[in-house]
């Protein structure tokens, strides 16, 4: 069977296994759960490199075949877990190997002689980096300890306080003149940003993001994107950054009209990021800045 249509086959079986758990669930609760999996189905396909060392039981190449199925869909859910957008370098270092892995073994079935062992000696000795990146990966995901321990009650998904797009705050539908013109952004913008805690350069663009009432921010000298959206009569601003902004909403509810006033009330029209205000204490070790005169009880 040509080598193409085993890969073929274990991206179908990535493709099919990561619906079955996002239709389940969601996307962002999910990828945690294909990243582990792809890890798993990755160490069992290096068990090709012990048949062709150390173990002479069994066919090469009923191995060999076994090998390409395992290691396409393994390989295949780590990339689908990555979503193609790495974020810090750990992230990149990973999906960079996980790509180079499947380089080579793709490459390694289509040359011969010389060339083809070459290949091969890359490839073996890929693996088992790609399987430490991708422990190093997890690791350093999983150290949340120095902002807020996710222990009891926030040991949840990361997607829970990470949303996509993590609201920021609202604003006056009237800046809307200044979102339709588009180009640099105004000062006058640039001063409400500013108010709510975000700063933008002087180079920050203004373009349409989608239909009529959607808006894309892109400044560019900070790296940093922000959407604008009208919700009746006011503007809404979030970030784009999947986890460098986070929010308590998913599970505190904050959309009654006593509690919106109260925030208000206080100039406070983004309540996402609540441990800016609210301290709270777990553990016996206190988190969030003391800036309102009530605590924040989950």
């Amino acid at each position: 069977m040509n080598p193409f249509i085993r890969i073929a086959q274990g991206a179908v079986g990535a493709i099919l296994i990561s619906l079955f758990f996002i239709l389940r669930s969601s996307f962002g609760e999910t990828r945690h759960t294909l990243s582990i999996i792809g890890a798993i189905i990755l160490f069992i396909a290096s068990g090709y490199i012990l048949r062709t060392r150390l173990i002479r039981w069994g066919n090469r190449q009923v191995w060999l075949k076994y090998h390409q199925r395992l290691a396409s869909l393994g390989l295949f859910l780590v990339l689908i877990h990555s979503a193609a957008q790495p974020l810090v370098w750990h992230s990149w270092m990973a999906f960079i190997l996980a790509l180079l892995n499947f380089g080579t073994g793709v490459a390694v079935s289509l040359t011969t002689h010389r060339t083809r062992r070459t290949l091969l000696r890359c490839h073996l000795a890929l693996a088992p980096i790609l399987l430490l990146s991708i422990l190093l990966h997890g690791r350093e995901k999983l150290d949340h300890e120095e902002f807020f321990p996710l222990t009891e009650v926030h040991d949840v998904a990361c997607v829970k306080c990470h949303p996509s797009a993590a609201m920021l705050f609202t604003t006056d539908s009237h800046f809307q003149t200044y979102l339709d013109t588009g180009g640099v952004v105004s000062e006058d913008l640039q001063w409400e940003f500013n108010l709510h805690g975000t700063s933008l350069s002087r180079q920050t663009t203004i373009s349409k993001k989608e239909g009529d009432n959607h808006w894309l921010v892109t400044d560019e000298k900070n790296g940093e994107e922000y959407t604008v959206k009208k919700m009746g009569d006011r503007l809404s601003v979030h970030a784009d950054a999947a986890y460098e902004a986070y929010t308590c909403l998913t599970c505190h509810v904050h959309n009654t009209p006593e509690i919106q006033f109260d925030h208000e009330s206080h100039g406070v029209k983004s309540y996402s990021a609540c441990l800016n205000c609210h301290q709270t204490v777990i553990d016996g070790r206190k988190y969030g800045a003391r800036k309102a005169n009530w605590e924040y009880n989950p």
